[in-house]
């Protein structure tokens, strides 16, 4: 692909594991200017999608680049062409729990207004920091040809599973520590002595 050197080039992926309860979701971004990599970033978070987290990298990066900038979203998820779409009267009523179905939001360019979209929060930001630049775009690319689309892949794998381990960790610590706490609060069991008398320790001598 030929690139200009004004143009913002974002390579941009996400990664969702819904397979466990936590479902712990994460997006990358690699972006390109002038010919060189200029940044690299890496979100994640716990109950979201691919999708919310793709939206959430999004605004962020258009936050971040110099107002009137020229930016070209690079992406294999068809979902997030949906970005600048004004949500409808349905989907601004779904919450961000209802974003687990957001999969079944990548539909092609013929119906894409004609259906409700989830994340409408994060689509109205992204709609309205759009306005501060001269062009925002998303582009769809082959993922196999693309090896900076794999890389945030992968990083956004990496950064959900480390999201995930570190709340199981967390959830294991507290589960211990309450073991801890149950077991100092309960009074000493009552030994027997030698002559088959009740000996404790919490007993007045």
């Amino acid at each position: 692909m030929t690139q200009d050197t004004s143009t913002y080039y974002v390579w941009i992926g996400g990664s969702c594991d819904y397979s466990h309860k936590e479902r712990a979701g994460g997006a990358a971004v690699v972006i390109e200017h002038n010919g060189n990599i200029i940044s690299r970033d890496v979100i994640s978070d716990l109950h979201t999608t691919e999708f919310r987290m793709m939206l959430t990298l999004m605004l962020k990066v258009m936050q971040e680049i110099p107002e009137g900038s020229d930016i070209l979203f690079l992406t294999n998820a068809a979902y997030i062409q949906n970005f600048d779409k004004t949500p409808t009267a349905k989907s601004a009523n779904r919450t961000s729990s209802e974003s687990k179905d957001a999969s079944s939001l990548a539909i092609s360019a013929e119906s894409r207004g004609r259906k409700a979209r989830a994340n409408p929060d994060l689509i109205i930001q992204c709609i309205e920091e759009k306005k501060r630049h001269n062009s925002v775009g998303v582009k769809i690319v082959q993922y196999h040809k693309s090896p900076l689309l794999i890389e945030t892949h992968d990083r956004a794998t990496e950064a959900m599973a480390k999201t995930r381990k570190e709340f199981h960790q967390k959830n294991n610590r507290l589960s211990v520590s309450s073991e801890i706490v149950a077991s100092v609060s309960m009074p000493p069991c009552a030994q027997e002595g030698e002559d088959g008398t009740e000996n404790s320790s919490h007993l007045s001598r």
